[in-house]
């Protein structure tokens, strides 16, 4: 593959792209201080429906919030990838790849998010009437979380952002410079950390790993973002 750059990387591009990133960023800490406020996530993602479901009706509100704060993060992807692309002075091949992983990795995480979003508080609400199915619901949640969770974090977050994690280190370690190839080198080794989220889908117990390894992802991408707000250097 052809690694084909532009004469002169956009300045604007790294605006957005360090804006996009940070906002990302914030998003993340925020759905987390939710989340794990209202219901303990993300422990509490492999309670069963018996626990999870009332519990989501308590804390309605706050779950909504939650995941809606996940959703824009995980969409923020594709912007961040474009503008980082113009940032990087990427076009050609090597953008389209950026792009394109980006995009499958936030579409495959919109999935699994929105689970959370649509269907759950459907179910938690079945789950609360009086003589409700429970068997059948508990069952029906199972299924759910299997199948959405499993695009979510195991093709999402495990092999599509790693993938990109890769690509856009790549395009990083090409910029030259102390500060872009430390980025690239960072970046890469948290994304080679996110495909320990595949074995950890197929039951894998992994205790803390996946969790460090994923704030550790996602204070590369704020680092990056900070670096692309710097001035831009033209190319000789």
């Amino acid at each position: 593959m052809t690694l084909t750059a532009s004469p002169v990387p956009s300045r604007v591009s790294g605006l957005w792209a360090g804006l996009t990133l940070s906002a990302q960023f914030v998003l993340i800490w925020t759905t987390f201080f939710i989340l794990s406020s209202a219901i303990d996530w993300p422990a509490s993602l492999d309670d069963p429906a018996a626990i999870a479901l009332p519990r989501l009706l308590e804390n309605k509100p706050a779950v909504l919030m939650g995941y809606a704060s996940y959703l824009a993060a995980a969409l923020l992807l594709v912007p961040a990838t474009a503008a980082l692309n113009g940032r990087l002075g990427l076009s050609g091949p090597m953008a389209g790849l950026n792009l394109s992983l980006a995009t499958f990795a936030a579409l495959a995480k919109a999935i699994g998010i929105s689970r959370w979003l649509f269907v759950m508080p459907a179910l938690a609400d079945a789950y609360n009437q009086s003589g409700a199915a429970t068997g059948g619901i508990d069952l029906l949640f199972s299924a759910i979380n299997a199948y959405a969770g499993g695009i979510g974090e195991v093709i999402g977050v495990g092999l599509v952002s790693g993938l990109w994690s890769l690509s856009i280190a790549v395009s990083l370690w090409r910029v030259g410079g102390i500060l872009p190839t430390a980025l690239a080198g960072t970046l890469g080794l948290t994304g080679l950390g996110l495909f320990l989220t595949i074995p950890a889908g197929f039951g894998m117990d992994l205790g803390p790993v996946l969790t460090l390894t994923n704030i550790a992802w996602q204070f590369a991408l704020f680092a990056i973002g900070l670096w692309a707000l710097t001035p831009v250097r033209p190319r000789h």
